[in-house]
C-alpha cells in the first residue's frame, strides 16, 4: 500500500514557539475558516511524495544512508506570503529570510540523490502557517502585513524522512529516518 512520505528539515524548540505566536497574533487578526499548523507540527518539507510504493521507499532509505554533502547552517523567518500568487489564497506561509540558498542548495541535493527530475519551477522554501477552507478575498488579509514575522535563527543539521498519516483529528509524522549534514 502506497504511504504520504515527506523529507523535511526540523526547526528548534524556540524558533516554533516565536512562529506559534506570530500564528497566534495572526489568528486573532484575522476572522477566516482555515487549518493552522500545530507548532509541534512545523517542518520545512525538501521533497514530498503523495503515494511512495515499496521501491520508492527503499531508494529514498538509501539516498539517506549517507551523510550530506551539504554543511550546517542557520535559518531565520522574516515575512509571511500566500500560494497562489494571484487570486484567493489558499495558503499562509512564513519565508525564509538568512538561509535560502543553503535550503534551496539542501533540496537540490536530496533532488539529485533521488534522481528526480528537474523542477519546473524555482523551489520556494516556505513554513506552512495555515490552509485556508474558503475562498478568502485578499484584501480581507490585508492586516495581516503588518505583523511582525521575524523568528530565528534555527540550526539545520539534518534531513528526517517522515511518513504523513492523515486523520480527523489532523496529520500525525512518524520520523522514519535521519541523515546529517556536514558539521
Amino acid at each position: 500500500m502506497p504511504k504520504r512520505l515527506f523529507i523535511a528539515v526540523d526547526i528548534d524548540a524556540a524558533t516554533r514557539e516565536q512562529i506559534g505566536g506570530i500564528s497566534t497574533e495572526i489568528r486573532a487578526e484575522v476572522d477566516v475558516r482555515a487549518s493552522w499548523v500545530r507548532a509541534d507540527r512545523m517542518h520545512l518539507t525538501l521533497q514530498f511524495f503523495a503515494a511512495a510504493d515499496e521501491a520508492l521507499e527503499e531508494r529514498i532509505n538509501a539516498a539517506l544512508a549517507m551523510p550530506f554533502e551539504t554543511r550546517s547552517f542557520d535559518i531565520t523567518f522574516d515575512k509571511i506570503g500566500f500560494f497562489p500568487e494571484r487570486g484567493s489564497p489558499r495558503v499562509l506561509w512564513l519565508a525564509i529570510g538568512a538561509g535560502v540558498a543553503d535550503i534551496r542548495r539542501l533540496q537540490q541535493e536530496v533532488q539529485d540523490r533521488l534522481k528526480l527530475p528537474a523542477a519546473r519551477e524555482l523551489f520556494v522554501p516556505h513554513l506552512t502557517l495555515a490552509r485556508f477552507r474558503d475562498r478568502v478575498p485578499r484584501s480581507r488579509l490585508a492586516e495581516i502585513g503588518d505583523i511582525q514575522a521575524r523568528a530565528g535563527p534555527s540550526r539545520i543539521d539534518r534531513v528526517t524522512l517522515y511518513q504523513s498519516r492523515l486523520s480527523p483529528a489532523g496529520p500525525a509524522y512518524l520520523r522514519l529516518r535521519e541523515a546529517p549534514l556536514q558539521p
